[in-house]
Parts: structure tokens; C-alpha cells; sequence
């Protein structure tokens, strides 16, 4: 009788064993194809050929790494990234050796970085010579972006916006921020988009208002440098560590001054995201259903540095909307130490245009009797609300406007 029911147990356990191998199995499938689907595009079994050519590629890569001194983090965080980035090569039918010309140039840059940091100024200006750090940025990014699926809305307001800059007034970009290849999208779809609104100038010309993320995170620094930025500490991470809170602020006073010697000189077109960082998914669904609520102080100091200047040069503040989180998806959550995970993948760059805001017309009206004519306002705090809030409005019908046309084109990244 013992025996019978060691021998049932026995079975009994290696049923289960069976079922939980055979769950274990189905999960790994469904989590493989989870994956590639994430990036639009389904792969089935890869031949021997393009194991050995992805593999040999890794190896290279890895020799790469191992002749550089860099830190653990650096190492592991490069790896994931450079691995993605070969699997999107591989998805669009390129032999992944391609891609070690660029890969190994910017691991230069890196390893440069590392060793002697480079120091961006408040207002630091692209870098071309003797590195063209613009020409690597396209380089690398340029299989990421698939241009067949990029749009651009609204793109008949940047027959305006050209002209009000070559009148030498100025402009400024209200934008949500997805991703932290945002100024290569930019680029991408200016340099080599649809001639309705392709204009490299335009694009080299763009000034970025940028957090201090990438321009202390070494992985980040080659690409920043390939942009024209105004370097500031954004409130996110401005009081971490508490000690360089004080530092930060003297900084961000020098960039804020950089700023309003830009706009005094005219032609200045400024693209900022007043949320003061990048989007984040939805918690509950993990969707970008909309973009990141803007600030309202940084809002209001955009305003009255233009005000500021405004006898002499006009500034035009024209809200807009990017869908770009694709690429270099964000962590769901916000990150004060360096060294984030980096995801490449392969998706589309979608900008929308709204008409120029005239925040004036918006916050003008003083209040004849109570909340009249409606949204009047004789407050200053309230009249920063009204203005953000309009300015959010329009950031948020530009993106909802971009989530719609991705739908009804059936676009394989944003579905």
C-alpha cells in the first residue's frame, strides 16, 4: 500500500512538473511575441545565417566594450541597448555588421566623454568639427526611424513660422516631450521627410531647451552635443542632491540670461517642453494617452522673457505636439540617478502644428462683474493659469489629432 501511493505521489508530481513547463513554455511564447510586436513588426524563426551574422556582430560589439574602460553600468546598460538596436537591423532586413562603423564611432565619443567631461555651456551651440557629432547622430539614428510612417500636421503653419523668423522675430515651440531622441526626430523628419516641409536649415537651426539628463548622462552627451541647446536643471531634478540645489539655480539664472540675449537679437526659434520633462504612460494601462500637464511657472517665464524684449522683437509662441516615444521609450517611471535602461526601437516620427497662440488675447480681459466676460481675469496668478492651461489645451489637441491619424492609417508603432 505504501508503495502504490509513493508511486501515485511520484506520478502525481511529474503531471505537475509536465503542466507547469508546458505553462512556462506558453508564457515565454506569448512574451516573445509580445515583444516583436511591440515594435510593429512580427518575426518569425531567424535562418542559421542571420543567428551567426547577429551573433558574430555581438561578439564585435562586446570586443568593443571590453578594449574601453568603462564603468559596470555603463557596460551592461550599453549592451542591452546595442543589442535592441542590432535586432532592429536585422527586422528591416540589414545585415547587422553595417551598423559597427557608427556603433564604434560612438563609443569613441563615449569613452571620451568619460575621460575627459565635457562642460556644456548655458547656450552650447552644435559641434561639428573635429568631430561632426550631427553627421553620427543621423548615422545612428537613421534605421529607427521609418519615414514611410512619419507625418507631419499642420505642416502648412511652417510657411508663417519661416517667414516671422526671416523677419527676425522670434519663436517659440510649446511642446509636450517624449522621448530622448526627440531632437533627432526633429532632424530626421526635416532632413529627409516629405517635401512639404523638408529644410535641413530649419532643423540645424533649432534651438532645444534642454534638461541636465543629457547633458551629464555619458551615453547621452554625443547626441546633445550634436544640438543647439539651452542647458538648464529642471524642477525635477533640481533640488537633488540638496547641497547643488543653490549651484543649479546660479546656473539656470546664466542660461535664462543666454536666453534673452537670443530673443533680443532676433530670428531665435526655441523648442521647449514647459511640463519639464519627458511624457510618461498611463499607470493603469500603460498607454501615452496624453502628454505630461504643463507648468505653469515655466510657461509664465517664457512670457515675460519675451515681454521683455517685445518693443524691438516680437516673439510668436506656436503649440504643437510630438508622438516619438517609440523610440527610446521612457522608464514608466521618473529616474533621479543616471544610468537608465535604453530600448532601441524602430518606429515613426509624428509632429502636429497648431495655430499660434496670442496669450494677450487670452489673459487681456479684466473682469467687469464676476467671471465676466467669461475667463476675464484682474489676477496675475490667475491669468498664468488661464495661459497654461490654453496652452496645454493646444498641445493636447495636436496630440490627440496625431493618436487619430496613426489609428486611421493603421500605423504598426502607435496603435
Amino acid at each position: 500500500k505504501k508503495e502504490k501511493t509513493l508511486v501515485f505521489e511520484v506520478m502525481r508530481n511529474l503531471i505537475l512538473c509536465c503542466v507547469l513547463e508546458s505553462v512556462c513554455l506558453g508564457l515565454q511564447t506569448k512574451s516573445y511575441f509580445l515583444k516583436v510586436e511591440h515594435r510593429g513588426i512580427r518575426r518569425g524563426a531567424t535562418s542559421v545565417r542571420e543567428n551567426e551574422s547577429i551573433q558574430t556582430t555581438k561578439n564585435e560589439v562586446m570586443g568593443m566594450l571590453e578594449s574601453k574602460e568603462f564603468p559596470e553600468i555603463i557596460v551592461k546598460t550599453v549592451e542591452g541597448f546595442f543589442e535592441t538596436y542590432l535586432e532592429v537591423l536585422m527586422d528591416i532586413g540589414r545585415e547587422p555588421e553595417s551598423a559597427l562603423p557608427v556603433l564604434r564611432e560612438y563609443l569613441g565619443m563615449v569613452e571620451e566623454q568619460l575621460k575627459d567631461p565635457y562642460k556644456f555651456e548655458p547656450y552650447h551651440k552644435a559641434v561639428y568639427t573635429p568631430q561632426n557629432y550631427y553627421d553620427m547622430d543621423t548615422r545612428f539614428m537613421e534605421p529607427l526611424i521609418d519615414m514611410d510612417d512619419s507625418v507631419v500636421l499642420g505642416h502648412e503653419h511652417l510657411d508663417e513660422i519661416k517667414k516671422q523668423l526671416k523677419n527676425g522675430d522670434n519663436v517659440i515651440f510649446l511642446s509636450n516631450h517624449q522621448t530622448e531622441a526627440d531632437p533627432s526626430a526633429w532632424s530626421a523628419l526635416l532632413d529627409r521627410g516629405n517635401e512639404a516641409w523638408r529644410d535641413d536649415e530649419f532643423a540645424k537651426n533649432l534651438i532645444m531647451v534642454a534638461g541636465d539628463r543629457v547633458t551629464t548622462d555619458p551615453l547621452a552627451v554625443p547626441f546633445s552635443k550634436a544640438r543647439n541647446l539651452l542647458c538648464i536643471y529642471s524642477k525635477r531634478h533640481i533640488d537633488n542632491p540638496p547641497e547643488k540645489k543653490r549651484q543649479k539655480q546660479l546656473h539656470n539664472t546664466r542660461t535664462m540670461g543666454a536666453f534673452a540675449k537670443l530673443l533680443a537679437q532676433g530670428g531665435a526659434c526655441i523648442w521647449v517642453a514647459p511640463s519639464g520633462g519627458r511624457d510618461r504612460p498611463n499607470y493603469d494601462t500603460g498607454f501615452f494617452d496624453k502628454p505630461a500637464m504643463f507648468d505653469a511657472k515655466s510657461v509664465e517665464m517664457f512670457r515675460l522673457m519675451a515681454s521683455k524684449v517685445a518693443l524691438f522683437k516680437k516673439t510668436h509662441f506656436w503649440p504643437m505636439a510630438m508622438l516619438t516615444h517609440r523610440l527610446f521609450p521612457p522608464p514608466p517611471k521618473v529616474q533621479s540617478q543616471l544610468g537608465e535602461p535604453r530600448i532601441a526601437l524602430r518606429g515613426s516620427v509624428n509632429i502636429a502644428f497648431r495655430p499660434e497662440l496670442d496669450f494677450d488675447l487670452i489673459t487681456a480681459p479684466g473682469c467687469i462683474a464676476d467671471n465676466f466676460p467669461p475667463n476675464c481675469t484682474d489676477d496675475r496668478e490667475a491669468a498664468r493659469i488661464i495661459a497654461t492651461q490654453a496652452a496645454y489645451d493646444e498641445c493636447n489637441l495636436a496630440y490627440q489629432a496625431l493618436l487619430e491619424d496613426a489609428k486611421k492609417r493603421n500605423s504598426p508603432y502607435y496603435p
